[in-house]
């Protein structure tokens, strides 16, 4: 089945429309539920908004923004119908962070991947499934139905609308990580050139910013192998990465991330490159030379760490307990949802 392209936002109005959302608005509501992020609230659900009607614009809130294209479109329920409620809504998370990706530069072309696996498929013979983008289709070109479903020995399971073929060297990395850590359910790699670059440097990651110093002793480092063209490299990868782990800079060749969520996996690399950005930027401005680089050491790292740890206990004082309610990564996922939205259309991204 080919999934049909939506249309504009602005038919959402008309009289044929307004029937079949009342006619599935039930189904898309449940639908609306998981592909939310969580503590986000759908009141779409409870009724169309007079005030969006009398517009004619959609809404400002990225989330509603998503609900109110989806439920304007058929192509949300004929991508349940295909691929279940959960794995849709997985779909579109998944497509809009292949724009995500696209917009920061961390793509090259056709190449890098963001992966994810497939709700419910751990009982899969081959264990679990995961959604990874087509090769051939660059990041800007990723929608959700687009996406091919493989299984961890490399078999595509859905070939998806583009049908496009499976790049082995991506699934070598991501099989790696989504077979060892049964945790992580995304994994996002990218040869972004200034955190690359970092990866090529026997210093790596140094804690020059508060970014970094989030990082510190919780990343790890993968040998240079070259091109992941053999699957033996597989287990080392995992072992580099171990069994706690979210972060990972593959020398000489890239940043990976990942996460029990995708805004999670997306949260680690918007800081990642964001330190090494600035690192290689540090360095360019002293010639390399580190002696003339703020660059802490000893106690007073220590006592970076210790605040950075603190920093994650909204209730240490009495301005963060009246203030301090909510969750850092969910507002920089929705921010940059929104961004996307904005920029490339729902329609043009959820189908």
């Amino acid at each position: 089945q080919t999934l049909r392209r939506p249309p504009p936002l602005g038919c959402q109005h008309s009289s044929a429309l307004a029937c079949a959302l009342r006619s599935n608005m039930k189904r898309l509501c449940v639908f609306a539920s998981h592909l939310l992020p969580q503590g986000s609230k759908a009141s779409s659900c409870q009724s169309s908004s007079s005030s969006d009607s009398s517009s004619g614009s959609a809404p400002r809130h990225g989330s509603a923004r998503l609900w109110s294209a989806l439920r304007a479109t058929s192509v949300a329920a004929e991508g349940i119908e295909r691929f279940g409620e959960a794995e849709w809504a997985m779909r579109c998370k998944l497509a809009v962070a292949y724009r995500i990706s696209a917009h920061y530069g961390w793509d090259q072309l056709v190449f890098n991947h963001i992966t994810v696996k497939v709700p419910g498929s751990g009982g899969a013979p081959n264990g679990h499934y995961f959604l990874i983008n087509p090769f051939g289709l660059r990041f800007d070109e990723v929608t959700a139905s687009s996406l091919l479903k493989v299984d961890m020995e490399g078999n595509i399971i859905d070939h998806g609308s583009a049908k496009g073929p499976l790049f082995k060297q991506g699934f070598v990395v991501h099989s790696a990580v989504h077979a060892a850590r049964k945790d992580l359910i995304c994994v996002w790699h990218s040869h972004h050139a200034d955190t690359t670059a970092v990866s090529m440097t026997k210093v790596g990651l140094l804690p020059l910013s508060q970014e970094a110093i989030s990082f510190q002793g919780c990343i790890s480092y993968h040998p240079f192998e070259g091109s992941a063209v053999e699957l033996a490299e597989r287990e080392r990868m995992a072992s580099s990465l171990g069994p706690i782990n979210k972060v990972m800079l593959l020398e000489n060749h890239g940043p990976l991330t990942a996460g029990g969520s995708i805004e999670e996996a997306f949260v680690y690399m918007y800081l990642l490159t964001l330190s090494c950005t600035w690192q290689i930027k540090a360095m360019s401005a002293v010639g390399g030379d580190l002696s003339k680089m703020h660059v802490p050491t000893g106690e007073a790292l220590e006592r970076l760490y210790q605040r950075a740890r603190e920093g994650r206990d909204k209730n240490r004082d009495h301005v963060g307990q009246k203030n301090e309610k909510y969750n850092d990564g969910l507002e920089m996922w929705k921010a940059v949802v929104r961004m996307m939205e904005d920029k490339h259309g729902a329609a043009n991204i959820y189908v």
